[in-house]
């Protein structure tokens, strides 16, 4: 045996701990696969939507106990990114860091101050439906497979609907109400949609346990109606000024809230002009009847599906023959009725699958169909909403070059970090959106046709006055009924959906970020065009701004530009 000095030991010693510590120090890389490691844990619905499949059987556990151990875990991640030395790393990887940061806030925000665990009863309902809805929409699966995982989660609802039945308190009455909505459609849905999705599965034990389990989720749901039912309204649906500032600080938003407003007010005066201007267009003599002329021309009830391929065709090869942005591929979402369940909720709506998935790759434009029960004035009327110009305008906002093109961007880059992967900026996605309906206009778009113009500012009004109900219910004193009022007269909608848009707003103040995304790539394209001058190419810009993904536009601007700049 060699002899070895105590300094060659010690120098040996301590080569060894530095070896350990080198291992042991965290990444980026490392901090955030065991970040969403845990979320996907967490939450299996969300992971069964997202395109994961290694818990398609579980639910969530929306329990106190488990909710707080989130949080603390949460917070310890955040301490680690926040800590953690990226100078060394490409800047597009620093931005990450940041861009997961602000996901972790968003989430502790919801925890901590929100909690809507504690005082919305809508969050048990949407867990139960989403948790069955998530197995049913895509195919990624045989049927009999996801058959055996609906069966799985319908026996943990109950339990599950049972924790919420304690844990609620201090639930506004507005919460209430429209949980009392939702339920309906839930109870309708577990009822009818689940055991049709699975009709043509022949193994009888399987249809007899679902048959089973089933009719133990209806039970669970009316027991749940019954304790709304019960329950005392308390507390406010009122979030506040600090918790809102936190929610734009978690989006990377750090302009001052009266900023915010103020440009929000400033874009209802432009579109209200705008808009009476192009009624004037449209209807020279009788320009308050404008919309009323717009609304006389649509499809009948059978060919709305068709109206909607057609304008899907229309669209695309606009976007190609203008160069507005960069395709990936060629192909179109597949056009189809709205589930069920969902009609009450939604026109049309774009479903794109999720970042993870490999196997159920096919998007959906759902449109919804006619209700045939309604009597021959209200189908007239819902015809009227569906009116030609309108579906095109949704079609270009969920489609093309909305939704659907942020999709395919999406699954065309599978080398994009988890972050960007599972990136979801409320501002950034229906920004986008938004802003394409008024981009399309801009480049001549069926050039020459008021009637688009004026749907298009139709429903710029109404993200206007959503933007301005969110920020004045939650932090300015403005009552449900002011904000049914300004929605009505300022953006005019009509009496119930003017209800209905205000009274969103109290359960999903976040819905000030169709305007405020808009206004924000509007901002940065101005700043972009004033630098580049005659260079600045404006497919080179979508096509960047879909590059970095469902990202803060805060991050987005740092990339497109080199720096961070105001926002507004």
């Amino acid at each position: 045996m060699k002899y070895r000095s105590p300094r060659h030991l010690l120098l040996v010693f301590a080569t060894a701990l530095a070896t350990t510590a080198a291992h042991a120090a965290p990444s980026l890389d490392s901090l955030e696969k065991s970040h969403f490691d845990a979320e996907w844990a967490a939450s299996p619905v969300s992971a069964t939507m997202l395109g994961l499949h290694m818990a398609d059987d579980r639910l969530d556990d929306l329990s106190a106990r488990t909710v707080s151990a989130q949080t603390s875990r949460l917070h310890r991640e955040r301490d680690a990114l926040t800590a953690l030395n990226v100078s060394s790393l490409p800047p597009r990887r620093q931005n990450d860091r940041d861009i997961l940061i602000a996901d972790i806030d968003r989430e502790l925000i919801e925890n901590e101050r929100v909690q809507s665990f504690r005082h919305n009863p809508d969050t048990y309902i949407s867990l139960a439906t989403n948790a069955l809805y998530s197995l049913i929409d895509r195919d990624f699966a045989p049927l009999p497979v996801r058959m055996k995982n609906v069966i799985a989660r319908e026996k943990q609802i109950p339990a599950m609907l049972a924790t919420g039945e304690k844990q609620l308190q201090q639930v506004p009455s507005i919460f209430i109400e429209i949980s009392k909505e939702d339920l309906d459609g839930a109870i309708s849905f577990v009822r009818d949609n689940v055991p049709a999705a699975f009709a043509e599965v022949k193994d009888s034990r399987l249809q007899n346990q679902l048959k089973a389990t089933t009719q133990t989720t209806l039970r669970a749901l009316e027991t749940f109606r019954t304790a709304l039912g019960a329950i005392r309204p308390s507390g406010t649906f009122v979030l506040g000024p600090d918790t809102i500032r936190a929610m734009l600080a978690a989006d990377l938003v750090d302009e001052p809230l009266e900023t915010i407003i103020e440009a929000g007010r400033k874009q209802l005066r432009q579109d209200q002009a705008a808009f009476s201007e192009t009624a004037r267009v449209v209807d020279p003599t009788h320009p308050d009847q404008a919309l009323e002329t717009v609304r006389k021309d649509h499809v009948a009830a059978d060919a709305l599906n068709q109206l909607v391929r057609n304008q899907l065709t229309d669209a695309q090869t606009f976007v190609q023959s203008h160069a507005i942005v960069t395709l990936p591929d060629t192909s179109l979402p597949d056009v189809t009725d709205t589930p069920g369940f969902e009609r009450s909720l939604i026109t049309a709506a774009t479903d794109w699958p999720g970042p993870f998935e490999t196997k159920a790759t096919t998007s959906f434009y759902y449109v919804t169909p006619i209700d045939p029960k309604l009597s021959p004035a209200k189908a007239e009327e819902s015809l009227e909403d569906d009116n030609t110009a309108s579906m095109l305008n949704i079609t270009v906002h969920e489609a093309m070059p909305g939704h659907f093109v942020q999709g395919l961007y999406l699954r065309a880059n599978p080398e994009w970090s988890l972050t960007r992967k599972a990136g979801a900026s409320y501002a950034t996605t229906e920004g986008w959106a938004h802003y394409t309906e008024q981009m399309m206009i801009e480049q001549g778009f069926h050039a020459g046709d008021a009637r688009l113009h004026l749907a298009q500012l139709q429903d710029a009004l109404l993200r206007d006055c959503r933007f301005l109900a969110s920020f004045g219910m939650h932090t300015q004193g403005m009552t449900l009924d002011d904000a049914t009022k300004m929605m009505q007269h300022e953006c005019f909608q009509s009496s119930v959906m003017a209800y209905k848009e205000a009274r969103r707003g109290t359960a999903d103040p976040g819905y000030y970020s169709y305007l405020l995304g808009k206004l924000m790539i509007l901002h940065l394209r101005g700043d972009m065009q004033k630098t580049q001058g005659k260079d600045f190419s404006l497919e080179k810009f979508h096509d960047a701004l879909l590059e970095a993904g469902l990202v803060p536009m805060k991050i987005i601007r740092r990339e497109l530009t080199g720096k961070d700049a105001p926002m507004l």
